[in-house]
């Protein structure tokens, strides 16, 4: 079976993550597979190559040249097309694919995060565009706290890592150089490139506290996925994106949320509703589960 994710999103890691999150639970299922990570050009790719998954670029590409008449010259379609799976999974991102997802051949799923339903009705320069949930054979709302305009089922967070995957408290601190005893914080942000810098205004005190605090940025490295290490965090201080907020929660971290303002995404939202939700299960897991049964 060959999975291809689809993935537009390229202000933070998080939709590549997302991909990661599948990858890896497909990985899990022992299904014999073939699995491509494809996204819109993005620092953040090669994140996925760390991790052994392929993944493919290609340039980010306007309503001309995904829109009626032209979308077969795409990069878009070609690079669906050359893949050719036989289940393409969308992040969130289903106008890109709106003038030819019913041309596709292969079976369709759709992930979709909070998000504003302005997100699914919206006008472009020479026409309006409507997301059509018959278009998919799946669509799924793969977190809780926020109800979508049409019919979907419902997921649970998708986490790059099960709880069993990640290394012990005593491994993981001793990779980090973190001494018995020591007070440690995890921070980390892989939003806009000035974020981490605003909210450690607010934290920089941690450190003349006594704590040995571990700063994470993924446009120069840091660590990856920093789930790995989470055990040997007494703290975390992270953004409100998806991933970093549901990967505290499904590990059950004492952690301090960032929100920041995203397009039709209110992070703010998900702190205030779901800061007590703990997910039942990996979502990564169930969609797969879902998508082979």
């Amino acid at each position: 079976m060959r999975l291809l994710f689809y993935t537009g999103g390229a202000t933070g890691s998080g939709h590549i993550v997302k991909g990661l999150s599948v990858a890896n639970a497909m990985r899990r299922s022992a299904l014999e597979h073939e699995f491509q990570l494809l996204s819109v050009e993005t620092p953040f790719a090669g994140l996925a190559r760390r991790q052994g998954v392929d993944v493919r670029t290609i340039p980010a590409e306007d309503e001309d040249a995904l829109g009626p008449g032209r979308w077969r010259e795409s990069q878009l379609y070609k690079a669906i097309i050359e893949y050719n799976p036989d289940i393409l999974v969308v992040d969130l991102f289903w106008f890109a694919l709106d003038s030819f997802i019913c041309e596709l051949p292969c079976r369709k799923a759709i992930l979709i995060r909070q998000v504003d339903p302005r997100f699914f009705r919206f006008r472009v320069k020479d026409r309006e565009l409507a997301f059509r949930p018959e278009d998919y054979d799946l669509v799924a709302a793969v977190e809780p706290g926020f109800e979508l305009p049409f019919p979907s089922e419902r997921l649970e967070p998708l986490v790059m890592r099960n709880r069993d995957e990640i290394l012990d408290a005593d491994a993981a601190r001793s990779d980090l150089g973190i001494e018995a005893g020591e007070r440690a914080c995890f921070f980390g942000f892989n939003g806009n490139a000035w974020e981490g810098a605003e909210v450690w205004k607010s934290f920089d005190y941690l450190e003349a506290e006594g704590w040995k605090v571990v700063r994470s940025d993924n446009r120069s490295g840091g660590l990856f996925p920093a789930i790995d290490w989470y055990n040997a965090f007494d703290m975390v201080v992270c953004g409100a994106g998806y991933n970093a907020f549901w990967e505290a929660r499904y590990f059950g971290k004492e952690a301090f949320f960032a929100p920041f303002p995203r397009n039709f995404e209110d992070q703010y939202h998900r702190v205030r509703v779901n800061s007590d939700y703990v997910p039942k299960e990996n979502g990564a897991d169930a969609l797969v589960k879902r998508l082979i049964g």
